[in-house]
């Protein structure tokens, strides 16, 4: 009895919280609806922004688990012996949040920026079990391994692309934590490793469950586990919260590295059919499905952690716990950038993992 009331205390205070967060959203919505005649709560109709067209090529390929992934490429100079670099995003993000990335590595890499499942161009499967990491991490090796097959492009038909059997991975954010299972999951299938404010499996679990200052920032992921509402608040009033998000006071220190038309580009983005909700759907996944199949252990592949300290919602020493959950890591803080340190301090960012990967 003693065992069963101990792990039922933090479930009660667990939908306690969320109920209360909901209901902090519900009546900030009714107040938005009433002050605006409805308007805040409407999305507006938006056209794909040139800037996700021009200067890349996108393409689409379809992975043994019947995932559509979108995904956009750069770089590789035609030639087929260029390595590979895959890079997955985090919450709310897609591919763009790479760009500084992709133009940097292009030149002496093949780069693949994806649209996680849920996201973007992407399949979006409708049921929440359907976003495990496991899954996730299958999808990126799924990815690499099948991209000898036939794949869409967007725009100039059909190309066939010779295959890889292991590439670079640079992930941020939940792309930071999928990359860490697919390097645990498939060892073989990662060069090197690149993970961008985001802790080990491990890691996380041990601040979560000990760290009061992490369990005060991950509040959100309890809010998330609400049916709709959270859907809702994102999206109103034009999607301000990713105004405030990159641009608040936790948000960028360099805000002028997210242009307004990079914004527009982020609520054409998460205003599509359905993606607000799948993005969403990968912490519902985490919370009601719990993975049975995750591996948690040392990772093998060499590791390059980056971390901007200024993390609202990642506490910085989920950095160092990290990096001894790794067999051979590299651990560099970025003084001062936010949690975006990808998007933030691209220089540094690139210039770290530059030097990583001539190690």
């Amino acid at each position: 009895m003693p065992s069963s009331l101990s792990q039922l205390l933090p479930t009660l205070l667990r939908k306690a919280a969320q109920y209360y967060y909901g209901s902090l959203a519900c009546f900030y919505l009714l107040w938005r609806w009433i002050r605006t005649g409805g308007a805040a709560l409407k999305l507006k109709d938006r056209q794909m922004p040139r800037k996700l067209l021009e200067n890349y090529t996108h393409k689409y390929g379809t992975l043994p688990s019947g995932i559509n992934m979108h995904y956009v490429e750069a770089g590789g100079r035609g030639d087929v012996t260029a390595p590979l670099m895959v890079m997955v995003h985090g919450f709310p993000e897609f591919w763009y949040s790479w760009r500084f990335q992709i133009d940097h590595f292009k030149d002496r890499y093949r780069v693949i920026a994806i649209d996680q499942r849920g996201y973007g161009g992407t399949t979006k499967p409708p049921h929440v079990k359907d976003y495990s990491t496991t899954l996730l991490a299958k999808d990126l090796d799924d990815l690499i391994h099948a991209l000898e097959s036939n794949v869409q492009q967007m725009r100039n038909g059909n190309s066939i692309i010779p295959g890889y059997d292991s590439a670079v991975v640079i992930g941020h954010d939940w792309g930071g934590a999928v990359a860490w299972q697919h390097a645990l999951l498939y060892t073989d299938s990662v060069d090197r490793l690149v993970v961008c404010n985001c802790p080990h499996p491990a890691a996380f679990s041990t601040l979560i469950q000990k760290s009061g200052k992490q369990q005060s920032s991950s509040w959100y992921m309890i809010f998330f586990q609400s049916p709709c509402i959270p859907e809702a608040a994102i999206s109103s009033d034009d999607f301000h919260v990713f105004e405030q998000g990159f641009w608040g006071k936790h948000g960028l220190k360099n805000k002028d590295n997210i242009t307004m038309e990079d914004m527009e580009a982020w609520k054409y983005t998460f205003s599509q059919p359905d993606c607000l909700r799948s993005a969403i759907n990968y912490y519902r996944c985490a919370f009601q499905y719990p993975d049975t199949k995750r591996k948690v252990g040392k990772c093998a592949p060499k590791t390059l952690i980056l971390w901007g300290d200024a993390d609202k919602y990642l506490i910085t020493e989920g950095a160092s716990l990290s990096a001894q959950w790794c067999e051979d890591a590299k651990l560099h803080i970025i003084s001062g950038a936010s949690h975006w340190v990808q998007q933030d301090e691209p220089a540094i960012v690139n210039e770290h993992i530059d030097d990583f990967l001539r190690t």
